[in-house]
């Protein structure tokens, strides 16, 4: 169910868990286009390094030509799978991804010389696609088997005799492999950043914090499609507008941000919070009207509280509405609540409700 606005509310808002527009693995901030683009370039890259190994295969070396074959299909096989699998899936096929590119990039250095060749720097490659597509972990993990294909590659000449070279330049790569594995790391560590100051201002309210009225559009039609009752409580802040004109507007900011957080303690777990607009709060409540209206005497306490505490002259007058008895969407549902908070606000001003209005 929902947290209070900045916490459950954002999973809620977000789409929960199972959200289908992010990745695989570790990670979750790749864009399911991203994802099917770096899967395509992967393929073609296999295609083209197997090409380029019948190219340099040395002749009379079938066992050599037999892996080839078997790991660059195994390569482009699990690629096109990773294009068409469930997300679930995905961490599956990058695994056998990884390891048939590895083995495929390892006939190639092998092929043109292994140690000694000019083609160590392909292993390198892995640890930068894998990483991007699948997280800092896939990132350290390519860089572990990487190393370990290089150990045994470099340990076969070796055995014939000691060689500076032979030793220093598979060293070398090796060690560039997890400094690119760190830095992937801190690049995605830094979008991930990025990408949650994005969300946080995409679905919350820049003053207080709370749910913006684009979240909890969403909120009610993730709720109502899950077809359990809640209640809608609509919440307007009475007197704000005259302090706010007399005491100036940063004070007025400072009230709502107060009444604000009082709202977030005053609500049950299972609630979520939003400004609707102004003076305005929604609060999202699972359950029937009882609820509704057990959390609105909650919320008339925080905010009677409030007022003493700034020396303000604030109430509250609200409305609850109920789904699907008073409506099949929020619009219906907020009409609904605002005729009932309308007729609190005239029984409080002690003037007669106007019946026609309030329907």
């Amino acid at each position: 169910m929902l947290g209070l606005s900045t916490r459950g509310a954002t999973r809620h808002a977000n789409g929960g868990p199972g959200r289908s527009k992010r990745c695989i693995g570790d990670w979750k901030g790749l864009s399911e286009g991203l994802w099917h683009a770096l899967g395509r370039l992967r393929i073609g890259l296999g295609a083209c390094l197997g090409l380029l190994l019948l190219v340099f295969l040395p002749h009379g070396k079938p066992l050599l030509l037999a892996l080839l074959v078997f790991f660059t299909a195994g390569f482009i096989g699990a690629n096109a799978v990773g294009l068409v699998c469930r997300p679930e899936r995905r961490r599956l096929v990058e695994l056998a991804s990884m390891l048939s590119g590895l083995g495929m990039i390892s006939c190639l250095v092998v092929a043109t010389g292994g140690a000694d060749g000019p083609l160590l720097f392909l292993f390198l490659v892995p640890v930068f696609t894998y990483g991007f597509r699948s997280g800092p972990r896939a990132a350290y993990l390519s860089a572990a088997v990487n190393s370990a294909a290089l150990a045994v590659i470099s340990a076969v000449p070796l055995a014939n005799g000691f060689s500076v070279l032979r030793v220093l330049g598979p060293a070398v790569v090796a060690g560039l492999m997890w400094i690119e594995a760190a830095a992937v790391a801190i690049v995605l560590k830094h979008i991930a950043v990025q990408r949650d100051e994005l969300m946080q201002l995409a679905q919350h309210d820049p003053l207080t914090g709370l749910l913006n009225r684009r979240s909890l559009y969403e909120l009610v039609g993730r709720m109502a499609a899950e077809g359990e009752e809640f209640a809608v409580v609509l919440v307007d802040l009475d007197s704000f507008k005259a302090a706010n004109n007399e005491r100036g507007h940063l004070f007025g900011d400072e009230v709502l941000k107060r009444m604000a957080e009082a709202m977030q303690r005053a609500v049950r777990r299972g609630d979520a919070v939003a400004r609707y607009g102004g003076d305005e709060f929604t609060v999202v409540v699972p359950g029937g009207r009882e609820e509704g209206e057990h959390v609105l005497r909650r919320l008339e306490e925080a905010v009677e509280r409030v007022s003493r505490e700034m020396g303000v002259d604030t109430g509250l007058s609200a409305g609850v509405a109920v789904w699907p008895e008073d409506g099949a969407s929020l619009e219906e549902l907020l009409q609904a609540a605002d005729r009932r908070l309308y007729r609190a606000k005239e029984l409080k001003d002690g003037k007669r409700p106007d019946l026609e209005a309030i329907g």
